[in-house]
């Protein structure tokens, strides 16, 4: 008998779609997640001092910087348990006179902290723009990725700054760059559900075609948030909607599926695609039957 109930209880209902990518309303809620996204708290971990040095630095305290550095006591480049040097600390907490002081006084620009972040993805996290800028003109470089595989570019994603992601791009940031997962900024973008973060990524050239590791298209992923806007948009550059997923689905599946109002918007392209053909092989047709004639 408790047996019994305990299967009664433990049941859980059987996703719609594969992994439930198009289960629930499109706002995402209901629906079962196949990745670590955890975009709105991956960014409120503690990031605390572990020694005077870093400590002044965080608060700001140019003084306290100068005097503990002149007694010898620090170094400018040290690092603590974490792997943080000065500049990390200076950057997330978005002191600008602190991060010219480092710079100017040799600190490295692109160190790597145990997650093998850089002060210029601290700063990206904490939306500090000038910052941004004045490590990128420092030789910060972009495109180094941290242990999830991630540069600044999908940082500025997650944190939604189309700003900072327009700053990267005109200092060489790799727009195509994929995480571990095999995401690249545009599709991440779709992923997190930052909409005109993806637009503004297409804006710039990002390649609507690329798939993620479950070959999921961009436009499976618009289909998944219901996105007007971005379903036309990736229609327009004539994407395939016909492809399918390593679970054998296409985006038209998932939007019937899903009950997705989007659903009618790829049937009016497929109806257009079906008439142009149809009214290119017609011509053809009577062009033959002419000159036979």
């Amino acid at each position: 008998m408790f047996s019994t109930l305990r299967k009664f209880f433990c049941f859980k209902k059987e996703p719609k779609t594969p992994l439930g990518f198009c289960d629930g309303p499109s706002s995402g809620k209901g629906s079962l997640c196949c990745c670590d996204c955890g975009t709105e708290d991956r960014y409120q971990q503690p990031y605390d001092p572990e020694n005077k040095f870093h400590e002044a630095v965080c608060q700001g305290r140019i003084k306290v910087v100068l005097k503990l550095l002149s007694k010898k006591k620090f170094d400018i480049n040290d690092k603590d348990k974490r792997g943080r040097t000065a500049l990390h600390f200076a950057c997330f907490y978005g002191h600008l006179h602190l991060v010219y002081f480092l710079l100017h006084n040799e600190c490295d620009v692109n160190e790597l902290d145990d997650q093998k972040s850089t002060p210029l993805m601290k700063a990206v996290q904490s939306w500090e723009t000038k910052i941004v800028s004045v490590l990128l003109d420092n030789e910060a470089n972009p495109n180094i990725k941290d242990s999830k595989g991630e540069t600044a570019l999908h940082h500025a994603v997650y944190v939604d700054r189309p700003d900072i992601v327009t700053i990267l791009l005109k200092f060489g940031g790799n727009i195509e760059e994929t995480t571990k997962d095999g995401f690249t900024p545009l599709l991440l973008a779709l992923r997190e559900r930052k909409l005109l973060m993806s637009e503004h990524l297409i804006a710039h050239g990002a390649n609507v075609y690329a798939c993620d590791d479950f070959r999921r298209t961009t436009l499976m992923y618009a289909v998944k948030w219901d996105s007007e806007d971005i379903v036309e948009i990736l229609l327009k550059k004539d994407i395939d909607y016909s492809l399918k997923d390593i679970f054998g689905w296409n985006a038209l599946q998932y939007a019937t599926a899903g009950k997705r109002k989007v659903r009618s918007i790829i049937l009016e392209y497929e109806d257009s695609l079906f008439s142009s053909q149809h009214s290119v092989f017609v011509g053809n047709q009577l062009g033959d039957i002419s000159q036979s004639g």
